[in-house]
């Protein structure tokens, strides 16, 4: 089994798991079992695992553990605090961490062979160019961040947002003759990524409990590059423009 259907296996797993503790704890079988907050914690947990550390930072880790801790305040002792408090404790630690050990945010271009470096700090977010090797990369974690990527003869992309709002126009770029590729990740948060409507498209889509929206229409010329998205979405919301 690839990897995509074994996503979407454990998926459907976590989620009847989910649906069965809802319905059974509302049927109230078993009064002093709590299904319900056990089922919760299965599916928090699996996005625990599913927007790790590597790839989305540590507050894709600390929000998903203050909601278990809200659930299971008075098993944690911990009953007598607010659960804003709670949230609110858990995004500053994953901010804080994040800040502490993550890594550095970088723009790095590349053109006739020089490179240039500029460090940005403050941000959550990343971007990579390659003018040279005709990719690039936008990572961004939290907050709003709006990034416009213009590459000539484009071979590859990766777009990837966690829990904040990231915009990403492709306006002004190029696809290379043999075609290109974009991987688009969106986890908790919004994403907008606007294409150019003259390139020919072919999407692969893979929806968790979120949304996916196309908006426009794109060129259909078989003679065209053909630019292929695999739009990866979990819980958050994932619009693709064509204008």
């Amino acid at each position: 089994m690839n990897e995509f259907n074994s996503k979407k296996v454990i998926t459907g797993l976590v989620l009847i798991i989910f649906a069965a503790g809802l319905l059974i704890d509302k049927m109230g079988i078993f009064p002093d079992f709590p299904l319900f907050k056990i089922a919760t914690a299965i599916l928090l947990v699996y996005i625990m695992i599913i927007n790790g550390i590597g790839r989305h930072g540590f507050l894709a880790i600390t929000f998903p553990m203050a909601i278990l801790a809200c659930l299971f305040s008075k098993e944690l002792g911990i009953a007598m605090v607010s659960p804003a408090i709670i949230i609110l404790v858990a995004i500053l630690i994953g901010v804080g961490l994040s800040l502490i050990f993550g890594k550095s945010p970088i723009v790095n271009v590349v053109t006739n062979h020089h490179g240039g470096n500029w460090n940005h700090s403050g941000h959550s977010s990343t971007i990579e160019y390659s003018s040279e090797d005709g990719t690039f990369s936008v990572d961004n974690n939290l907050g709003e961040r709006t990034e416009y990527v213009t590459v000539k003869n484009l071979r590859r992309g990766d777009i990837d947002n966690a829990l904040g709002s990231l915009t990403v126009y492709l306006n002004g770029s190029t696809l290379d003759p043999n075609g290109a590729f974009i991987n688009i990740d969106n986890g908790l948060g919004s994403l907008k990524v606007f294409i150019p409507k003259e390139f020919r498209i072919s999407m692969k889509c893979d929806n968790g409990l979120g949304t996916i929206n196309t908006h426009g229409n794109y060129s259909c010329d078989e003679s065209s590059p053909l630019l292929s998205l695999d739009i990866d979405n979990g819980l958050g919301t994932t619009d693709i423009y064509f204008e």
